[in-house]
């Protein structure tokens, strides 16, 4: 889907990657509506398309001094929105996918729960074989000892990235326990309605 053509656009690219903010406004408020429509039609999601379209024109800014080298800068920007929309929907299928295993996985603990097996080691496990790989790595790592410093080092992670992947794996594992139990609680109130 190729976008309009400015008449004034190399004169705007030019401007633009001297750092004319004036010119970059221009050129933003010459596509916005343009992007928006299209990154939409893959989205179907307003909040999104409006990040998109902002990471885009983030892009464009930051790689400014190479915009005069742009032969053709429809086909450009036409590459750098569907390059983010489908990191976009790649990114948000795989969440789904996250959920929905994590969904199915609190069905088959609460199931568990019913039957009688109620092993807290059994749910904390379920919970771990359920997170992202750096968050599962770093939990385990920490759960056998391991100080941040030495995990930062085993994985050429900074210590920041430790410390973040630490904290996502723990309230992801509280929030499905808690999950866990709730089902199970749900269960138990509806058998004995």
């Amino acid at each position: 889907m190729p976008f309009h053509k400015l008449d004034n656009e190399a004169i705007l690219l030019d401007r633009i990657a001297i750092g004319d903010e004036r010119a970059f406004g221009e050129l933003f408020h010459a596509y916005y509506n343009h992007i928006g429509e299209f990154v939409q039609l893959f989205t179907h999601d307003l909040e999104a398309t409006e990040e998109i379209v902002l990471e885009v024109f983030t892009k464009i800014w930051i790689n400014r001094e190479s915009l005069p080298l742009i032969e053709n800068f429809d086909a450009y920007l036409f590459i750098l929105c569907r390059n983010h929309t489908l990191n976009h929907v790649r990114k948000q299928a795989a969440e789904q996918k996250r959920h929905t295993a994590y969904l199915r996985e609190v069905d088959n603990v609460a199931e568990t729960l019913e039957e009688g097996s109620s092993d807290p080691y059994d749910l904390l496990e379920q919970a771990v074989q359920l997170l992202p790989p750096q968050q599962q790595k770093v939990f385990t790592l920490r759960r056998q000892g391991v100080k941040t410093p030495e995990i930062s080092r085993r994985m050429s992670l900074s210590i920041e990235s430790v410390k973040k992947y630490q904290h996502l794996a723990l309230k992801f594992i509280r929030d499905f326990v808690k999950a866990a139990a709730a089902t199970s609680l749900f269960y138990w109130m509806v058998l004995f309605q």
